[in-house]
């Protein structure tokens, strides 16, 4: 029998431990880091008064979906920080991943205070961010024609889930 040569081995483990770790950029396809149920717990970590309305209205746009949320924590962990130089205004990553069920016990959300700065911009950002907490991914112009979901990458976004996206997140959870 033979072995896989140390280096391998190191760079396999790295490669395992980048995709667990990197920015969530799930699929409509349920392809990524799924919830690990349709009950979400969120908390809000020393966030700005635009964070704690980009989070409540995130929380929002679960609701509209077939995901059930609570404040408390457990599921949802979002922060504020600020962070210049950087061209993204918010992330999500898998912080706890079950490998076991495949899915994400809690979810990170994090916005940068450094970006963004209407109101309508915080809105479509809590709507994009909590979308990858529900396995969406981001949408392009080709399969969102009529511009009306928070999961385009653009400030130009909608700020709610369309149809489409929510009947994703039926499909997938």
């Amino acid at each position: 029998m033979s072995r896989t040569p140390r280096p391998l081995r190191i760079a396999l483990i790295a490669t395992l431990f980048a995709s667990l770790t990197s920015p969530a950029h799930a699929g409509h396809d349920d392809s990524s880091f799924d919830p690990d149920n349709r009950n979400q717990a969120v908390k809000g970590y020393s966030l700005t008064a635009k964070g704690q309305g980009a989070m409540e209205w995130g929380k929002q746009q679960l609701e509209r979906s077939v995901i059930t949320t609570s404040w408390g924590g457990g599921d949802l962990e979002v922060h504020d920080y600020k962070t210049t130089g950087v061209t993204w205004a918010a992330q999500t990553r898998c912080k706890d991943w079950n490998a076991l069920w495949t899915s994400c016990d809690v979810f990170t959300i994090q916005f940068n205070t450094a970006q963004y700065h209407s109101d309508r911009e915080w809105l479509t950002m809590g709507c994009h961010e909590f979308g990858h907490t529900a396995d969406l991914g981001h949408r392009k112009a080709s399969n969102d024609t009529d511009n009306n979901s928070c999961m385009r990458s653009t400030t130009a976004a909608h700020y709610k889930f369309d149809t489409h996206d929510l009947n994703a997140i039926k499909a997938g959870t």
